[in-house]
């Protein structure tokens, strides 16, 4: 894959998740939820069994449907185009090459390098995958509410608790997607600046 083609996928995903993003925000959730109620997506922290049932009863029949049917499927998309979209950013932006001349063993690469740079790249390495388990997170998330919407106003326990794990590790990973892209937005600066 060129930069070039890097680079585009990366505007094309942030672009379509700021449009997708603004759709949710400003069209679907005024016409989904009542005022001061928060969807399941946006608790950082864990959500209680209250909070969880205030907003099954909030949402009403016609809401979580509405939930399931409209505000899941767009979340989905929202999910495919932010991970391709950080995920090449930070791969454009960290300037790895076009092509590579030579394919040299990893091992061997890895032997001979300072313990510094070891550390570095295993960092990097990280740092490059954080977008896409972000993203992978956030597609569970998505699959276990659209399976706690369809349960109605019951509300299964297990699955709260799944869902509570899952949308803590999307975050974390969506927050360490943000410190990468920020550092890889700072070396790419930096290297333009020589």
């Amino acid at each position: 894959m060129t930069r070039r083609t890097l680079a585009r996928i990366a505007l094309a995903g942030l672009g379509a998740s700021a449009v997708i993003i603004a759709a949710i925000w400003f069209v679907v959730l005024p016409a989904l939820l009542p005022d001061g109620q928060k969807p399941f997506d946006f608790y950082m922290g864990s959500m209680t069994f209250d909070q969880v049932r205030d907003l099954m009863l909030a949402l009403g029949e016609r809401g979580r449907t509405l939930y399931r049917y409209a505000l899941v499927p767009l979340d989905m998309v929202l999910v495919v185009a932010y991970g391709a979209g950080i995920g090449c950013a930070i791969v454009w932006l960290r300037g790895i090459p076009e092509t590579r001349k030579q394919h040299p063993d990893p091992y061997e690469m890895r032997r001979r390098q300072p313990a510094g740079r070891r550390i570095r790249s295993a960092v990097g390495s990280v740092f490059l995958v954080a977008p896409f388990l972000a993203a992978a997170f956030d597609f569970w998330e998505n699959v276990l509410i659209f399976r706690l919407l369809g349960q109605g106003e019951g509300v299964s326990l297990r699955l709260m608790e799944e869902l509570n794990r899952t949308t803590a590790y999307k975050w974390a990973f969506l927050g360490l997607s943000g410190v990468a892209l920020f550092f890889a937005l700072l070396g790419f600066l930096a290297r333009r600046g020589r």
